[in-house]
């Protein structure tokens, strides 16, 4: 609709334009056809390629836009008369009272200018689908399933889950797993670098996760469930998060912030290690630098990768970045 709007305003500059060169290049139709290819603007110089096409077009397209404006109901224009002479040399007097009617007609049919219903949805191929063992694709648009919200989420007590919220990120989504996780929440990746969409969705499903994604052709499968799948519409990675937090309503804290295993998604041991345990601890596996071992820092380990991580300059600025984000200090 705006797009259609923005015609209409940028018609009304055009006709000025061409009210205009009426004035500046003669009072009738024949005067323009001694008009030199130089003169013309880029996109009309096709039109005037010839001397006959340019007689032809003229005639044509000046007749059917003098015909437009004298079909313009008489009630807004009652003291314009209209001819073919007039036209073509309007006062400026007369021009400001012809954009007055043209703004008219503007306000008074521009609410008419409405999409269809079939115009609402998206063009779907005709190509014939491949066979298979499995369900049909759903033809159903995005906006029909899954494009809001739906839930409640599998997690929810009264539908038997455990009420920890649970994402599957896919790869398109893969940086907002990351981020999911620095603020606590529980966000998986798929098993596979490649999944196929069905893998996708049964890996949500065995765990009771919600599956986010900006595919939309994963919403159009027949076999979804209403509260298994989300499309993330942000782009940037701290607008999804901000976006699934308020989607789903989450509560976020700032002792939650860093509690999971950037890495792999996994939960940190109950206490830290000191720092001969945690040299221990990395041997073959990790490198710890040497100019921590005078900080007296504590060290948490990820009970699944084994990842060791401290609390150092960047953890203090990631742990800021989210509390600024999630507006926690709000």
């Amino acid at each position: 609709m705006q797009y259609a709007a923005v015609d209409a305003y940028c018609l009304i500059h055009i006709l000025e334009v061409f009210k205009t060169k009426a004035v500046t290049e003669g009072n009738s139709v024949e005067s323009a056809t001694g008009l030199q290819l130089s003169q013309l603007d880029l996109g009309l110089k096709q039109i005037f390629d010839t001397q006959q096409n340019s007689n032809k077009m003229c005639g044509i397209k000046f007749g059917e836009a003098l015909e437009m404006v004298q079909a313009i109901p008489p009630d807004f224009c009652k003291t314009i008369p209209i001819s073919d002479e007039e036209v073509t040399a309007l006062s400026p007097d007369q021009a400001n009272r012809m954009d007055y009617v043209l703004s008219q007609i503007v306000r008074k049919y521009g609410d008419k200018i409405l999409l269809s219903e079939s115009d609402r949805k998206p063009k779907i191929s005709r190509k014939k689908a491949k066979k298979s063992s499995g369900r049909v694709a759903n033809t159903r648009s995005p906006a029909e399933v899954g494009e809001e919200w739906q839930g409640p989420p599998p997690w929810d007590a009264t539908s038997g889950g455990d009420g920890c919220p649970k994402f599957l990120c896919d790869v398109m989504v893969e940086g907002l797993a990351k981020h999911l996780r620095c603020v606590g929440i529980d966000a998986a990746v798929p098993y596979s670098k490649k999944p196929e969409s069905r893998d996708l969705i049964e890996q949500a499903c065995k765990e009771k996760r919600v599956l986010l994604t900006r595919d939309a052709k994963l919403l159009r499968h027949d076999y979804l469930l209403k509260n298994q799948i989300y499309r993330v519409k942000s782009l940037l990675k701290n607008d999804q998060l901000v976006e699934v937090i308020e989607t789903f309503q989450l509560e976020i804290s700032e002792d939650q912030l860093m509690s999971r295993c950037t890495k792999c998604n996994g939960k940190f041991i109950q206490k830290p290690l000191t720092t001969e345990e945690a040299v221990e601890a990395a041997k073959g596996f990790q490198v710890i630098p040497n100019c921590l071992f005078n900080k007296n820092l504590e060290f948490w380990q990820c009970m699944d990768c084994k990842q060791l991580y401290w609390e150092g300059t960047q953890y203090r600025n990631a742990v800021q970045k989210f509390v600024d984000v999630c507006k926690l200090n709000e």
